[in-house]
């Protein structure tokens, strides 16, 4: 009897605790809603707990696989996927914009001046068209302006990709 008041009060414990993990990310998601993503209103919000974020400008570069001042040609593609990124923590977000920019300037690697380069970055237009889901927090890139960028390589669904979805790997450079 004892056994099953002991798994009742567990069992209990796991469920409000649940509801209450479950409530503070709605409230949480709601920080970017009444915003404009491309038109489109902001519906939905990622929120991710990131690791190794770089704080100032040694630290991005020591982390970034490369980096390079670059202006933002356009949205070449958004994909739809479910769950499977290769990090963990970072699972079951389905949307990632692909955008062609220009590099302008090298800084770290060997990126070529003026070739253009596949930018990933977890968010973008939902498959309906009509609303956004975006990462909390994170720079929303426009085409035409110009940003630093200091991506890190990530593999995938076998391509990879140069990705700036984590806090800090994008600064805006000031645009006329």
């Amino acid at each position: 009897m004892k056994k099953v008041r002991i798994f009742i009060l567990i069992f209990i414990i796991i469920v409000f605790s649940l509801l209450f993990s479950k409530t503070v990310d709605i409230i949480n998601s709601k920080k970017c809603y009444g915003e404009y993503y491309r038109r489109v209103p902001v519906t939905g919000n990622i929120n991710v707990s990131w690791t190794n974020i770089p704080q100032n400008y040694d630290e991005k570069l020591e982390l970034a696989d490369c980096a390079f001042l670059g202006k933002v040609k356009n949205i070449k593609e958004t994909l739809y996927r479910n769950g499977m990124w290769v990090k963990p923590f970072v699972k079951n977000y389905d949307i990632y914009t692909i955008y062609e920019v220009e590099v302008l300037e090298n800084i770290k690697g060997d990126n070529e001046i003026n070739s253009s380069i596949e930018i990933i970055q977890m968010g973008g237009i939902n498959k309906n068209k009509k609303s956004a889901t975006l990462i909390n927090d994170a720079i929303r890139l426009v085409d035409n302006e110009i940003y630093k960028f200091f991506p890190e390589k990530i593999e995938f669904e076998g391509e990879f990709y140069l990705d700036v979805s984590k806090p800090n790997l994008i600064e805006i450079v000031k645009n006329n």
